[in-house]
């Protein structure tokens, strides 16, 4: 609940040619207790004041000497305070069809002369009301919008930037773009023992706070449950263990049955040898050479919507010289303004191009090339990629 609205502080100019009109305006707003009023006598007056300070409601006669009130509207709009700074019209029946005008230029409402005190009373404390609810709408929108902003901060520092092995072996570079201020995207890649590591890229369904809050979740247990299966089993655990460990967390307290797709994959880093569990994600793609494939074994379901499922391992070895990459998909469903996809061959494509070049630069080209294809079109889902070259 907002707090009530203090209409007494209200800051207004009162705008006319005739003194006795500004006058007996003046005196009735301040039988309701509107004192903070300032006066011009014609628009450029107006204008005058308007530049020097803010204002909460202006009160703009119609027919002026010099600069009449359409012209005050106009440049009012070309300056672009009419977002802030609401106007009434003050018209003689005569002028309506100029106060029509004037609606559609950006004017609020209007009184009629002679003034009618409870209609005046009525239109300002309404005006005026939508004013000071409208600044606080402002307000609550930029707080929201700098804890956003602060969330993508920590969302984004969750993932490693730095990965643990001599890139003289294995040479790893990722990247995440949520499509929102956060997303439900995520990677990892930690160190496991006797040289291995677990690389591992999800995707939650949904976007937005709800979804990031799912992925902190589920990374947290991703690494927490392998590194403590090792200490208690006292052994490496196999990457479907860990997608029943994950899964059995992440279907408890979740009534929306929201799930997520991961791919996780231990990777020997002395002989290459990948071992990996996908859980309702997408493919891997493996770059040998000019052999730019998918590595299409069927997926796992996906974790977090029912109990109790099997998982099942897959290996593949990557040879020296080798790439693979562990994507989401929203990179493959970006839309240009056509509404077309990127599509998948487009990523297969784009890598073809890059085979042979480092980790980074194979990201960077197929993500690059899809935002050129987008060509400006809003980002459709979080895009995340994940790649690991073996040098030697």
């Amino acid at each position: 609940m907002g707090h009530p609205v203090n209409l007494s502080v209200a800051k207004i100019l009162v705008v006319d040619d005739n003194p006795d009109n500004r006058d007996v305006l003046i005196r009735r707003l301040k039988r309701l207790e509107l004192t903070n009023v300032a006066q011009a006598a014609d628009g450029i007056e107006a204008l005058d004041a308007l530049r020097s300070g803010p204002f909460d409601l202006v009160l703009l006669d119609v027919m002026m000497p010099r600069m009449n009130g359409v012209e005050v509207l106009q440049a009012m709009r070309a300056e672009g305070r009419l977002e802030e700074t609401p106007v009434v019209m003050i018209s003689a029946a005569s002028e309506i069809d100029t106060v029509v005008r004037c609606i559609e230029l950006g004017a609020e409402d209007y009184l009629p002369k002679p003034f009618n005190p409870a209609l005046l009373a009525a239109r300002v404390r309404a005006v005026l009301e939508k004013t000071f609810l409208r600044a606080e709408n402002r307000s609550q929108l930029a707080r929201l919008e700098r804890e956003l902003a602060e969330a993508r901060v920590h969302q984004l520092s969750m993932v490693p930037t730095e990965f643990p092995v001599d890139p003289a072996v294995i040479d790893i570079h990722a990247i995440m773009e949520p499509a929102l201020e956060v997303g439900g995207d995520l990677y990892d890649v930690f160190a496991m023992d006797h040289g291995r590591l677990c690389v591992a890229v999800g995707d939650v369904a949904g976007k937005g706070t709800a979804a990031a809050l799912f992925m902190a979740r589920t990374r947290s247990l991703l690494r927490a449950g392998t590194l403590q299966f090792q200490a208690i089993a006292q052994r490496a655990p196999l990457p479907s263990e860990i997608a029943a460990l994950i899964n059995d967390e992440l279907c408890k307290n979740n009534p929306h049955s929201t799930f997520v797709t991961l791919l996780i994959a231990f990777l020997d880093t002395a002989s290459g040898e990948v071992t990996y569990c996908n859980a309702g994600h997408g493919y891997p793609v493996l770059v040998r050479g000019a052999d730019v494939s998918e590595v299409a074994n069927a997926p796992s379901p996906a974790l977090g919507a029912f109990e109790d499922i099997a998982f099942v391992d897959h290996t593949l070895r990557m040879e020296i010289g080798d790439s693979l990459l562990l994507m989401s998909d929203g990179l493959a469903d970006m839309h240009n303004r056509a509404a077309e996809s990127f599509g998948t061959e487009r990523v297969l494509s784009e890598l073809a191009l890059a085979a042979g070049r480092p980790a980074a630069e194979l990201i960077h080209q197929i993500v690059s090339a899809g935002f050129r294809f987008a060509d400006g079109a809003p980002q459709f889902d979080d895009v995340t990629v994940l790649a690991l070259s073996r040098v030697g």
